[in-house]
């Protein structure tokens, strides 16, 4: 179901925000369902045109409105479908995110993908809410990784917005050229994107 106000999302956005948001730490996410609000912060790779990269790179995403919520906390591997399911209440989100102590989320893919990711542990899951009609025309996948537990998270929305540190908006296009600039950095030995533990080829 799309609603016909939600935010449009072009396919090279798409693939743009798997960029920009590709090897990002997730610090945290939270969900309203009385709001149908949720926000999710990352601290992300990115590269000014000029000048050093910005001391504090954290980004909060706001989600609205919000249309479900699924998520699958697992005792084990990613990929061990024999791992302990643990349920748990929407409250809890945002501290069993934190638990995990910032992981990186990688894959490049992260928009619009719950059509093949989600159907991966759609039989296990710890957390299913819906707020239906609205919110449901785009998607978000993310995911942490721990010693001996593993947490899937597929947010459904109709919108968000960016914002840096400080509250002020981003806009998509140049959150996204940010985080191109410094996936480009690294292939090209700019020295700015030194000191993150990641080597191009």
């Amino acid at each position: 179901m799309t609603n016909d106000s939600a935010m449009k999302l072009t396919e090279d956005d798409i693939y743009g925000l798997g960029v920009a948001l590709n090897e990002a730490t997730l610090l945290g996410i939270e969900v309203s369902g009385q709001h149908r609000v949720a926000a999710a912060t990352f601290a992300v790779l990115t590269l000014p045109e000029e000048g050093n990269p910005p001391e504090d790179s954290r980004v909060q995403f706001l989600f609205a409105p919000v249309g479900r919520i699924a998520a699958s906390l697992r005792l084990g591997r990613w990929d061990d479908d024999t791992a302990e399911i643990v349920p748990f209440a929407i409250d809890q989100l945002l501290p069993l995110v934190q638990d995990f102590g910032g992981q990186p989320i990688y894959g490049w893919e992260f928009f619009d993908i719950h059509h093949k990711d989600f159907s991966r542990w759609t039989d296990r899951l710890s957390l299913d809410c819906s707020w239906e009609p609205e919110g449901l025309t785009h998607s978000i996948t993310l995911f942490q990784e721990g010693h001996d537990k593993h947490l899937d998270i597929c947010l459904w929305f109709d919108g968000f917005i960016i914002r840096d540190p400080k509250g002020n908006e981003i806009s998509l296009a140049n959150f996204i050229a940010g985080g191109k600039r410094w996936w480009d950095g690294l292939y090209s030995g700019d020295e700015r994107t030194a000191g993150h533990g990641i080597f191009g080829l």
